[in-house]
């Protein structure tokens, strides 16, 4: 999952929560004032109310919370997707189809060849980018090679 889809998540689970939890609070009121006639009398009503009042503050607090790392998580998904972009532009720069092809070995079938050619990139990438994540890696690879030999 990239950071910006982790950051849609955040930011729909937090709208969701929020919203939830904001109604809630709110029905929760309107009862309480006579506006809904709603009537929970009783040790039963004291404990059920307090539990969902409880619930739905629970909510909104997580929903805001969610909102705000969203908001955290989007800058640094748009930090990343400018280290990718800065990474693809270095590499299809520097290096072509045909270098490609001559360092890794051309005399393999072409399953092989791709893991060849996957290795290649990996290698040239990570000699002038030295500390990138699995994941970015990956999807860098999976870019440069879809420009390249697609």
């Amino acid at each position: 999952m990239t950071l910006d889809e982790k950051a849609k998540d955040l930011r729909s689970s937090g709208y969701t929560l929020t919203l939830v939890g904001g109604v809630g609070i709110a029905v929760m009121i309107l009862m309480m004032t006579g506006i809904i006639p709603i009537k929970l009398n009783g040790v039963i009503g004291v404990v059920s109310q307090a539990v969902m009042g409880l619930l739905f503050l629970l909510f909104l607090v997580l929903g805001i919370r969610a909102l705000i790392k969203a908001r955290t998580v989007s800058e640094d998904a748009e930090r990343e997707t400018d280290k990718r972009e800065e990474i693809e532009r270095w590499f299809l720069d520097n290096f072509d189809r045909d270098t490609i092809e001559n360092e890794a070995n051309p005399d393999k079938d072409d399953n092989d060849l791709y893991f060849d050619r996957v290795d290649v990139i990996r290698s040239k990438i990570s000699e002038r980018f030295i500390e990138i994540e699995d994941s970015l890696m990956s999807q860098i690879i999976e870019d440069i090679y879809t420009d390249l030999f697609d």
